[in-house]
């Protein structure tokens, strides 16, 4: 938008307004999402055809702070020479609509609960004359395009090849029971701006298995992070099992539960698979007991 000689005086009816759709750039994401390029997020002028990629603008959303918190910051002149005084932030739908955010005409603006989904933020520099009776506002501005992850629902499912849920300690199935994911659906109901958001299925991400040994869980095996895991247990006893997920897309030191997704996997009635490692029992004694002559 562009809105030049604006005098003082009428800003702050024009800060009601919703703006006329300018041509926008819609973030399209790249399937596998692997990298924070993959979702076309970061910075796009108004003269630009392509988004500069940001790492630090893919978030992750936490549920108990019902989601993140980002500060951006514009800068304090446009490079030629003129000095911003004031700014204007909008948001920007899908379609383009632009919505000022009332209130925001400070250099950096706060954005706070961003549900998981696309955002996207236009900031216009403002400069006045020197008294405040004219107020000229930029034909260009700046978007920045940001990706907060959704929750994720891992669905897990188990392939028994024709065994039984079990087997003899030595004799490991030559065609092994085997774990795997059966689905990976994102959460995107608190979203509304309309952006077209991926598929959990369309992240890359990382596994790690784990088996519970006779119903303990502070001590979990470490069963790998292959895709899929082969039951291959040696160790007598019986084990449940379950799987966490985590997105490749941005790095975590694993110390937050709300970006690690666990499924327990389970048997074909709901209830947590129990796979029974059976000893091999040694040789029977023979005793004589009655006889008869």
């Amino acid at each position: 938008m562009k809105t030049s000689n604006i005098f003082k005086g009428l800003l702050p009816a024009i800060i009601l307004l919703v703006i006329t759709p300018a041509i926008a750039q819609v973030p399209t994401f790249t399937s596998p999402i692997s990298t924070p390029a993959d979702l076309d997020v970061g910075t796009i002028s108004s003269t630009a055809t392509e988004v500069t990629t940001v790492d630090a603008a893919v978030l992750f959303y936490n549920p108990a702070t019902s989601g993140p918190s980002i500060t951006l910051s514009a800068s304090t002149d446009d490079g030629a020479g003129n000095t911003f005084t004031s700014y204007q932030w909008n948001t920007v739908s899908s379609d383009g609509t632009e919505t000022i955010i009332t209130g925001e005409t400070a250099v950096d603006l706060t954005a706070t609960s961003l549900a998981p989904g696309y955002h996207k933020y236009r900031v216009y520099g403002l400069v006045d004359n020197g008294d405040g009776t004219v107020t000229c506002q930029s034909d260009q501005y700046e978007d920045i395009i940001l990706f907060v992850l959704p929750e994720l629902e891992v669905t897990s499912e188990v392939d028994l090849n024709g065994n039984p849920a079990g087997y003899c300690v030595e004799d490991i199935p030559t065609d092994p029971i085997q774990l795997s994911i059966a689905d990976i659906t994102a959460d995107y109901t608190a979203n509304t701006n309309g952006y077209t958001n991926p598929a959990g299925s369309d992240f890359t991400v990382n596994y790690n298995w784990f088996a519970n040994l006779e119903g303990g869980t502070a001590n979990p095996i470490d069963l790998g992070n292959a895709a899929t895991y082969d039951v291959t247990l040696a160790q007598e006893g019986t084990y449940t099992f379950y799987v966490e997920v985590t997105y490749a897309v941005k790095a975590d030191d694993g110390s937050r539960d709300y970006v690690v997704f666990t499924d327990t996997v389970e048997d074909g009635a709901g209830n947590p698979l129990e796979i029974e490692v059976t000893p091999v029992p040694g040789a029977p004694s023979i005793t004589i007991g009655s006889t008869t002559e």
